[in-house]
């Protein structure tokens, strides 16, 4: 009877462990994300990567490589393998307005007052991603990943600031789920490659700018999709001590649908523009995330050390301009929009990105490892025409610390703190609007001063 006892704990212990595993793949989806990659991007996928400034994260040394290179997924263990990274962003983000106006032609004449002319956007998020792995045999590994590799949320902090009819809030989310078959084809030579699936969903809201006098109701674009792509990846250790990671992250096409709307909430009950009827009009806009391509190194520098060096690019000059068409007949009856017309022009005009880390790891003790790292970002937004109130992207320096502390066997943490310094960020940005086809098109010139505190933590855990 004490064996079949034993038995049935050993079987609910095994049971329990499951679910705990399951758990903890699904529990990291990102709350909240504030862009702090180049463009619309979020690097902040591993808090072990994060402590070198993402030098070395595409040549493995735990599973949240796989974000860059799938093959990293090879240094899973026999059994099950999960981790949970967080990352909390804290960014101080000013933008100052220094002319609004309307250009010749349209229906208001140009302002010549600024009245509330700086505002403080969001500036807290936090950031989730979940890797697990299970290895099949010698040779073989099945893994996933959840992330989330795009976002930006963040709302004005005066609604009827001097920019209002440029940006009033925005959110970008996705959450993407990636598969990932890891094979060693030689004990030097690993391949990996899965699909990842893709939701995206988007929120930009404004005062319609529809010829009328501020205050104003607040439109707003919503929308969301489901896209495909796939990673590949590659990792070689050509002689002892060097590991070298290559990986790639496709393009994920994106054709979203939604509706253009009058927001509730402020000075509108979300159906009148002022004193007048407003009929949601439903649209189509197609836009496709970029392509990274990651190359990576850790290279023995000693028994205990390690150099890590990363280069990646993101193809952003694909995001060039996005249409809002409209698919139904709606807005003010006095100016119909139809089936067709253009409800908004997101014009983008990217370059690519770039990323350069250099960074080292340091075994302190058996149980300790400390790093550090650094890295020269080139963002997709060289120039103030390409730059958006709220996508106010620059060139930028971030300086990392970080360790990881194993705790057991079967439980690791680590721990990492960033600081990103921004260039300059100077704005000169037009706007279009979804409140009907005469809207006047508004110039807006400004600057954002910003720069970023990044904490990040992550529980590691062999099953």
């Amino acid at each position: 009877m004490k064996r079949g006892r034993d038995t049935e704990s050993a079987s609910r212990r095994r049971s329990e462990a499951v679910v705990k595993g399951a758990i903890a793949v699904w529990s990291a989806v990102a709350i909240s994300g504030e862009a702090m990659a180049g463009g619309l991007a979020i690097r902040e996928q591993s808090a072990s990567a994060q402590g070198a400034s993402f030098a070395g994260a595409a040549a493995g040394g735990d599973l949240s490589a796989s974000f860059w290179n799938p093959a990293a997924m090879s240094s899973a263990g026999y059994g099950l393998t999960s981790e949970s990274h967080y990352a909390l962003i804290h960014a101080d983000f000013d933008v100052q307005a220094e002319s609004v106006s309307v250009l010749p032609g349209s229906a208001l004449p140009a302002s010549t007052t600024l009245v509330d002319n700086r505002i403080q956007i969001d500036p807290l998020a936090l950031v989730g991603s979940s890797y697990a792995a299970w290895r099949a045999n010698d040779r073989l590994v099945l893994g996933l990943s959840i992330t989330s590799p795009f976002g930006s949320k963040n709302k004005a902090d005066n609604a009827t600031w001097a920019g209002q009819y440029h940006y009033r809030s925005s959110e970008l989310f996705t959450i993407n789920v990636n598969p990932i078959a890891s094979y060693q084809l030689t004990p030097h030579l690993s391949f990996g490659a899965g699909p990842q699936i893709q939701y995206l969903s988007l929120t930009i809201k404004a005062n319609p700018s529809g010829g009328l006098a501020p205050p104003q109701s607040t439109s707003a674009l919503d929308g969301d999709d489901i896209g495909v792509g796939f990673t590949a990846g590659m990792m070689w250790q050509p002689v002892s001590g060097t590991d070298i990671g290559v990986g790639f992250r496709s393009a994920v096409s994106h054709e979203v649908d939604g509706e253009a709307r009058l927001a509730s909430g402020y000075l509108t009950t979300g159906t009148m523009l002022g004193t007048v009827p407003f009929k949601s009009v439903d649209f189509k806009a197609k836009l496709q995330t970029p392509e990274i391509a990651t190359l990576s190194l850790r290279q023995a520098m000693g028994q205990d050390t390690r150099l890590l060096g990363s280069v990646e690019w993101s193809n952003w000059s694909r995001l060039d301009q996005v249409d809002f068409i409209a698919q139904s007949t709606g807005g003010i009856a006095a100016q119909p929009v139809t089936p067709g017309h253009t409800l908004n022009v997101l014009d983008f005009h990217w370059n690519d990105g770039w990323f350069f880390a250099l960074g080292g790891e340091w075994d302190y003790t058996k149980e300790l490892t400390l790093r550090a790292g650094a890295a020269y970002e080139i963002s997709p937004i060289r120039d103030a025409d390409q730059r958006k109130i709220n996508v106010a992207d620059s060139d930028r320096v971030w300086l990392s610390l970080g360790a990881t502390y194993a705790f057991s066997a079967t439980t690791a943490f680590d721990f990492a703190y960033t600081h990103i310094f921004f260039d300059d960020a100077p704005i000169d940005s037009l706007t279009t609007t979804p409140a009907g086809p005469t809207a006047p098109v508004r110039r807006f010139v400004g600057y954002a001063d910003q720069s970023a505190d990044i904490i990040a933590m992550s529980l590691k855990t062999k099953w």
